[in-house]
């Protein structure tokens, strides 16, 4: 016969478990509407670069969203959360330069032909 030498979880332990399975299908249900708006804001005749700040601004909330809930940042110490926003920022300032340097006015055609 085995016996399980683990104690059963806390009741509060078993509480906060229930609250963030709640905060990630409450998030979950905002993403969903999130992305219709962003599909319907696609068909509406409103200006292009309207439309692409406005796409932007969304897709950056829901980015940042899935990030702190189901990646798990927003239980974890703060410490973590300021490395993965360092790295973040990091990628982008090397992908951003790489775009610039990499630019087609920047390529001499000569080397093409």
């Amino acid at each position: 016969m085995s016996h399980s030498t683990e104690a059963a979880p806390s009741p509060a332990f078993l509480a906060e478990e229930t609250r963030r399975y709640h905060h990630f299908i409450t998030l979950a249900l905002w993403l969903a509407v999130v992305t219709g708006a962003e599909i319907v804001l696609i068909f509406l005749p409103v200006p292009m670069p309207v439309v692409l700040t406005v796409l932007s601004l969304m897709s950056a909330g829901k980015f940042f969203a899935v990030i702190l809930w189901f990646m798990h940042l927003i239980y974890d110490k703060r410490l973590l959360f300021w490395i993965f926003v360092g790295a973040l920022m990091l990628a982008f300032a090397t992908f951003t330069g790489l775009l610039a340097l990499l630019s087609p006015d920047r390529i001499d055609p000569k080397w093409f032909s």
